[in-house]
């Protein structure tokens, strides 16, 4: 059977690349994910189907429209690339036909041969492509993964979002994507809490992790599932974060509300004793915390 959450989590993971620090402020590239959302265009419209997707004309406007909306400033408008290296995720296979018949596709095809080149989904990505209703979730998940902040652009209907509860910003799980976030969140951070540096893992125990994923700006508000909106907490700094008793500020600095006594307890305590600790981040630079994001946590810190 198809599964839609299996699904989200393989595509927040697609290898997507990181572009050079000596190119500029890093960042993940986006052919990937906009090969796909043009992919989704075409069987929207009838003009493909999840096992026969076109090289064409049309999927190069469709990706080249979206494209221009994301790029950065040294993103080239490549649909070829993702078009060929999508097998590699996957998530999909390509072949060129010829008079000779079909063969794998094993170079990146050019624009003189639209028409006999195409691909298809892999078996469970074909049979959840094909709903109409489904391809809405997953544009959504791709869009909220890779290009939060162009959502309204991106997304014809673009999901208001709720009014704000000023109490808690705990979330439930949305179609797959919590998992997938919270995935990608601890391998970005390698299992370490962003806080305390807490870091346990348990290679013989799969699946269980003392490390939760954390959104400086919750998904209810923000739709954005981006790494740089998340944070990896152990479940004590997730907690006291979601209650705006810590947050981690623009200056990357832990801070903590006055509202904290040491004198009650060991816990209040040892959050005290975060202030102005320098908060741990992921190896890769494209994944360091948004500063808008943390100025958003340091505005809801308790005074």
């Amino acid at each position: 059977m198809p599964n839609l959450p299996r699904a989200i989590e393989r595509l927040y993971a697609l290898n997507v690349g990181v572009t050079p620090l000596e190119e500029g402020a890093p960042h993940e590239r986006p052919h990937k994910p906009l090969m796909l959302l043009a992919a989704f265009d075409l069987i929207d419209d009838g003009l493909a189907s999840p096992k026969r997707i076109p090289w064409c004309q049309e999927l190069r406007d469709r990706f080249t429209t979206r494209f221009e909306l994301v790029r950065k400033h040294n993103d080239q408008n490549t649909p070829e690339n993702p078009f060929r290296y999508l097998q590699g995720d996957q998530l999909w296979s390509a072949w060129k036909e010829d008079e000779t018949g079909d063969r794998p596709l094993e170079t990146t095809p050019l624009v003189g041969e639209m028409g006999k080149v195409f691909a298809e989904f892999t078996e469970e990505f074909a049979l959840l492509t094909a709903n109409p209703d489904v391809r809405r979730e997953m544009r959504e998940a791709l869009v909220a993964r890779y290009f939060p902040a162009q959502a309204e652009a991106l997304l014809d209907d673009a999901i208001p979002a709720p009014p704000e509860d000023p109490r808690i910003e705990e979330e439930s799980p949305a179609y797959g994507r919590d998992p997938a976030f919270r995935r990608k969140i601890i391998e970005i951070y390698d299992h370490q809490c962003a806080a305390c540096g807490l870091r346990i893992r348990l290679p013989q125990a799969r699946g269980i992790s003392f490390i939760d994923a954390a959104h400086l700006v919750p998904f209810s508000q923000s739709h954005n599932d981006h790494p740089t909106n998340g944070l990896a907490l152990c479940k004590n700094h997730h907690w006291a974060m979601d209650r705006h008793l810590i947050a981690p500020g623009p200056d990357l600095n832990w801070h903590v509300s006055g509202l904290l006594q040491a004198h009650r307890s060991n816990g209040e305590k040892e959050l005290l004793e975060l202030a102005n600790h320098a908060v741990l981040l992921p190896h890769e630079p494209a994944f360091h915390p948004d500063p808008e994001g943390l100025a958003w946590r340091m505005a809801k810190l308790m005074a």
